[in-house]
């Protein structure tokens, strides 16, 4: 992929006996976000620091933007990092911290390169302001203008807004892919959020065991999973059984419930425009449907499931 931002490919790390990399290849292009999503453990915030550099290969290749930076140390990488902990420096004013990795700059360049960043991240009115005057979501946008302002190759994000509530996580989510996509960087986002990932991700990876089991779009990641763990990890999923004991995924939109019939409604979740049913299907197996307010089944109630 010789226009990638990113190009790694059999990268391999082990802890002891444990495999925590087990040959990932993955390319990211130049304005691409692609989320990375998986268990704890299996590998994601590793992958990431392979790339920055901070974690050593047993195996394999890094190349960033058409530079094999695998034995390259971290400083010398034009990589822009962002995490859960933004590690703001509290020492240092808002401008201050933007400006950090930019001191190779003249005076001039580098005032100007941080206004740009503050005014990128609607933040240039605080540039005066400490961190511990910041909230939490401007403190993160703080940390995403201090990668940006050296103009890396690609920003690594891990879980940056998992510390935010919901609302704000999700807004500035949606903010930090703009703010990207006006650079036109390469970003890979780690997160543990399903939905943010298939609703940010260009592209979304999921991992197990040191491995990227599948990296397709959301719509195909979802309609066309590679196998039954990523249907399961990236959204809820129930299975069909044929007469001859095939199963067909379908997701909960994908099902029709109507009262009376062999099956029995096991959950009944309300989730604002529809409601959850979780059903216990006559074999034996668990359903799940989501339906409008128009057939309200209690617990206990039995019913009938067909695919739409």
């Amino acid at each position: 992929m010789t226009h990638a931002a990113v190009h790694v490919s059999g990268l391999r790390r082990r802890f002891g006996s444990r495999v925590v990399l087990a040959g990932i290849d993955l390319s990211v292009a130049s304005g691409e976000l692609i989320t990375l999503v998986g268990p704890s453990g299996c590998g994601k915030t590793t992958l990431l620091r392979a790339i920055a550099g901070l974690e050593p290969l047993d195996d394999g290749t890094v190349i960033l933007a058409g530079r094999d930076v695998t034995n390259t140390p971290p400083e010398k990488r034009r990589v822009g990092l962002v995490f859960q902990d933004n590690a703001l420096f509290s020492h240092l004013r808002v401008g201050a911290n933007v400006a950090f990795g930019l001191r190779h700059l003249p005076r001039g360049e580098r005032v100007a390169r941080v206004r740009e960043m503050l005014e990128l991240v609607k933040l240039n009115h605080l540039e005066r302001r400490w961190p511990h005057q910041l909230s939490g979501g401007e403190q993160q946008r703080v940390a995403l203008a201090r990668a940006l302002a050296p103009r890396p190759d690609v920003v690594l994000l891990d879980e940056p807004f998992g510390a935010l509530d919901e609302g704000l996580r999700e807004e500035l989510g949606w903010e930090g892919k703009s703010i990207l996509a006006k650079r036109n960087t390469a970003a890979i986002l780690v997160t543990h959020d399903r939905h943010e990932a298939i609703t940010l991700g260009d592209r979304v990876a999921v991992m197990d065991e040191g491995k990227i089991l599948q990296c397709a779009s959301p719509r195909l990641a979802y309609d066309q999973p590679a196998n039954r763990f990523v249907a399961d990890f990236l959204a809820v999923a129930s299975y069909l059984r044929s007469a001859d004991g095939k199963e067909k995924l379908v997701r909960p939109h994908q099902l029709r419930v109507t009262a009376g019939g062999p099956h029995r409604v096991t959950r009944v979740e309300f989730l604002g425009a529809t409601h959850r049913y979780t059903i216990r299907a006559q074999d034996g197996s668990t359903l799940v449907a989501e339906l409008g307010p128009e057939l309200p089944l209690t617990v206990g109630a039995a019913c009938s499931v067909v695919e739409l």
